[in-house]
């Protein structure tokens, strides 16, 4: 009964019909928004003014940016790519990485 796996069955990551958007992708607007929203209050809670239409249209534009597929990945996004940046830039490259083993000098008899 098990033997075979049907695609499209994780909804987390199927694609709607609508605009391409997929759990994830509503997920990180969601978080955006709510994090646009915040701001909004907090830094302009009588009068939003020329300043919070700015930080509203900014913040829109990122995240458009955030849900597009990532370059390296088609499969991610690009939220994905920056996070990951960002995590390992701590870490050195593998073309970074000198050798620890001592070279032996061959002793000529």
């Amino acid at each position: 009964m098990y033997e075979h796996f049907t695609p499209g069955r994780n909804i987390w990551k199927k694609v709607s019909r609508w605009m391409f958007f997929t759990m994830e992708r509503i997920f990180v607007l969601v978080i955006v928004f709510g994090i646009t929203y915040l701001m909004i209050k907090s830094f302009y809670p009588y009068n939003i003014g020329k300043y919070g239409l700015i930080l509203i249209v900014s913040n829109a534009l990122l995240a458009g940016f955030l849900i597009l597929p990532s370059p390296s990945n088609p499969m991610g996004l690009m939220y994905q790519e920056i996070l990951r940046g960002i995590l390992k830039s701590s870490k050195h490259a593998t073309g970074d990485l000198t050798a620890i083993t001592e070279n032996k000098k061959r002793e000529e008899k």
